[in-house]
Formats: structure tokens, C-alpha cells, sequence
């Protein structure tokens, strides 16, 4: 009886999705691609195998062999040949005035399914273009219908730092992103200048919220009026990179000054959102 044996696989699909599959009586390997059943055959790399209990494997989906190099040249062809699907399927979509912005099309990798992404205001009734496409590719068709961060994370692009953006690079599952992360440290900037290129806040706003949290709960408040020396003003500004303030003074005034070396005359209210 061949032992349970449970890996953790990376799809090459558009999601890039990590799963668990199960890969009883097989010997592939981390690092090593592979072909797994996955709504349909899909090419992969083990990342990791898991140890796991009897009987978990019987709950998985299947690797079913170690890739060849011919199903390397097939995915990279179906990668191709999807992308030429789009231009047709665009017109079709006009053709039954729905009002769906096309992204991306993948096939299997045994092409018994083309799955095509797009966005919409709404949801829609595609049955019909459904039918239209079934007709023309003759194999099952897949529309997904996803949101706009969605889109930035299939597609990729370039943050405001230069880089790949973080969802298409690394970011697997991006939490929703509140204003009010940006009001906890203090970014009182447009909301053009902290929006991603998906139009939503971007998600780099929460990996330090907490730090800026914890940094300016060391600090006086903002509005709280201040005493430094000889002089007395209202803080209007942090740095918390330099632990400063900055106060603007009864003569008006502005001054940097070390957190450390004011004294608080009247703290600062809470701000409203």
C-alpha cells in the first residue's frame, strides 16, 4: 500500500495559486515540476512536502506525474495561443454589447478549458457570448469576472517606488486597505499620491501601520500645545524617524525639536475622520 505523501505545489496559472496535492506514489521532489489535476491538468513546481496523517492525501486533488520537457513546451504554447484568443474574444464581447473589459486567458495545460478574466461594473449574463465562444474554441469556457486589484495583481506594473507592484511580486492575498491607515500616520497628502496603480489604496500603507502606531503613541499629540525654553507653541508636525516635532510658535515661528525636550502645557484633541 503506498504511503500518504502530501506537497505543496505552486501553479504556473495566472493565480499563481500554492495548494496542497497529493502525491502518494510518486517521487518528485522539491524544485522539480510537475503535472497536477486541478479543474483540468495544470504545470507546477513542488515547493515542499508536508507531513501529514493518514488518510488527508485521499482529500486532494492529484499530482498526476513528474512534467516532461514536451509539457513544458506545451504550457508555453497554450501560453501563446491564449494570448491570441483575446483579440477574437474582444470582438465577440462587442458584438453582445456587454460592458466587460477583457484581461487574460489561460488554457489547461491539456486544453480541455480556456479560462478567460475580465472586469465589470456589474455583474453580467454572458450565457450567450458563453455558447459564442464554446463554438469558436471548441473547449469548455471559463469566464471569471474579478476586481480591479485583481486586475494590477494578474497583469503586474510599476509602484510609485520603481518597483513590480507587491501583489503581482509577492503579495498572495492583499487585505483591504482602510483610509484610516493613512490618517494614523499622519499622510496628509492627496489621495492621488497613496493610490496603487489599481486604483485602491496601496497595500504597502499596512506593512508598518503598526510601528507608526506604536512611534507616535510616544509623541505629543498634534494641536497640543508645547513649551521648549523660553518659547510656547502648538505641535503641527511628527517625524518619527527623527523622533521630532514640529511647533509652530506664538510669533510664528517653526522649530524641529526633539520629542524628548518639550514639555506639554495642553494636550491635543483627537483629530476627526
Amino acid at each position: 500500500m503506498p504511503t500518504d505523501r502530501v506537497v505543496l505545489v505552486r501553479l504556473h496559472n495566472l493565480d499563481r495559486e500554492t495548494a496542497y496535492f497529493n502525491a502518494s506514489g510518486l517521487a518528485v521532489r522539491a524544485g522539480e515540476p510537475c503535472v497536477v489535476d486541478h479543474g483540468g491538468l495544470c504545470l507546477g513546481v513542488m515547493l515542499d512536502e508536508l507531513d501529514a496523517g493518514e488518510g488527508l492525501s485521499e482529500q486532494l486533488e492529484r499530482v498526476v506525474r513528474s512534467a516532461t520537457p514536451s509539457d513544458v513546451e506545451a504550457h508555453q504554447y497554450n501560453q501563446a495561443d491564449a494570448e491570441r484568443t483575446l483579440s477574437p474574444t474582444r470582438e465577440a464581447i462587442a458584438r453582445h454589447d456587454l460592458p466587460m473589459h477583457l484581461v487574460a486567458a489561460e488554457y489547461t495545460l491539456d486544453r480541455k478549458k480556456l479560462r478567460i478574466y475580465f472586469t465589470a461594473p456589474h455583474r453580467v449574463d454572458f450565457r450567450a457570448l458563453l455558447r459564442d465562444l464554446a463554438g469558436r474554441y471548441g473547449t469548455r469556457i471559463e469566464l471569471r469576472q474579478m476586481g480591479a486589484r485583481d486586475e494590477a495583481r494578474l497583469k503586474g506594473g510599476i509602484g510609485r517606488c520603481g518597483l513590480l507592484i507587491c501583489c503581482h511580486r509577492f503579495l498572495r492575498e492583499p487585505k483591504p486597505i482602510r483610509m484610516e491607515l493613512a490618517y494614523d500616520q499622519e499622510l496628509f497628502v492627496s489621495p492621488e499620491r497613496i493610490t496603487g496603480v489599481c486604483g485602491r489604496l496601496m497595500c504597502c500603507l499596512a506593512y508598518e501601520h503598526e510601528t507608526y502606531k506604536s512611534e507616535l503613541a510616544r509623541l505629543p499629540k498634534l494641536g497640543a500645545v508645547v513649551a521648549w525654553n523660553d518659547k510656547k507653541g502648538k505641535i503641527i508636525a511628527h517625524s518619527i524617524f527623527r523622533h521630532t516635532v514640529t511647533v509652530l510658535t506664538d510669533d510664528r515661528e517653526r522649530l524641529e525639536i526633539n520629542a524628548d525636550e518639550v514639555t506639554v502645557v495642553r494636550a491635543g484633541k483627537r483629530r476627526r475622520r
